[in-house]
């Protein structure tokens, strides 16, 4: 199959939100370019974060992206899009000249809801990314806002075990539909990369669900997660000559979010050579995150009395 390697880039260092659960009320004391309190922008030093990653992924990718051999998808919450931001400009810049093979292709981004953060489950709607098509026209002229995304999370949020079948499942269908097309465009032997840049906890479970790793403690460190960490995924010795099509027919049962945790991993199964990798980063390991227990909300209430959750998990008294 065409998609030899995949590679997990999680956003930057980002601005807070406070979430109060008695009320479902998400605030922010910073504006937002989507005027959405849960969806901010990054930081100074996570906008230096994403420059770094620019210089590396650049230097990565370049060739691969002259041969059209390149990928990438993204949460379409802001912060995913502007850590990608640089990288994709400077991949522009350096091949959109080569107008490759005369057809005039050039890199996009495909944001795809299934990637986005993970909301703990609750009593209220948790939040929703802005539209694509005001994405790209207001801040990410890359964006493809023609792409319609496989996976919708919940409008309520999810449990763990919920969240690992959501992210398997998308993970399925993007790989699949990506080793479709280059099978379809008889480039079926050509070695190709998916790039995602999404968020802590479902690039966690995104190594869960490519390894077919899924250890009995949600909460264990198995796969790690710094800011601007970039970890790599090779395809198993031997699926790269399996047919879409078989892939395809193997992953069938993840529709329901299960066969993943016994077949291997999604797609045939991955290894895992660099796990959140930060030596392109001058400041190197930072803010790495791991699952603490369900971030769950639906036992709350209008007259429950508890203060405001943080976007670090901090708890504020309530006044």
């Amino acid at each position: 199959m065409p998609v030899s390697t995949v590679l997990l880039l999680r956003h930057g260092h980002r601005l807070a939100w406070t979430l109060d659960p008695s009320t479902g009320i998400y605030t922010s004391r910073h504006p937002h370019p989507t005027a959405l309190p849960a969806d901010p922008p990054l930081a100074s030093h996570g906008v230096r974060q994403a420059v770094e990653t620019a210089t590396y992924l650049h230097d990565l990718l370049v060739d691969d992206v002259r041969a059209d051999r390149v990928r990438v998808y993204s949460s379409l919450f802001y912060r995913c899009l502007e850590t990608l931001k640089p990288t994709v400009e400077a991949l522009l810049h350096a091949t959109t000249s080569d107008d490759v093979d005369g057809k005039g292709r050039v890199l996009k981004v495909r944001g795809e809801r299934g990637l986005g953060e993970w909301f703990g489950k609750a009593w209220f709607e948790q939040p929703a990314p802005a539209p694509a098509k005001f994405l790209k026209q207001r801040y990410f002229p890359w964006l493809d806002d023609g792409y319609r995304s496989h996976v919708i999370p919940s409008p309520h949020g999810e449990r763990i075990p919920e969240l690992h079948d959501r992210v398997a499942r998308v993970l399925s269908r993007v790989l699949r539909d990506v080793d479709a097309e280059f099978e379809a465009a008889g480039r079926g032997d050509e070695d190709v990369t998916v790039l995602v840049c999404g968020h802590a906890a479902p690039i966690v479970a995104s190594g869960r669900a490519l390894t077919g790793h899924m250890p009995d403690d949600p909460d264990t460190e198995d796969f790690k997660c710094f800011t601007a960490g970039l970890s790599q995924f090779v395809r198993r010795r031997g699926t790269t000559t399996t047919t879409a099509a078989a892939a395809a027919a193997a992953d069938a049962s993840l529709e329901d979010g299960e066969n993943w945790r016994t077949n291997g991993g999604v797609a045939g199964g991955w290894e895992c050579v660099a796990n959140s990798d930060c030596g392109h980063l001058s400041q190197g390991e930072e803010r790495g995150w791991h699952f603490h227990g369900d971030e769950s909300f639906d036992s709350y209430g209008q007259s429950n009395d508890r203060g405001p959750i943080t976007a670090d998990g901090s708890i504020a008294e309530k006044l």
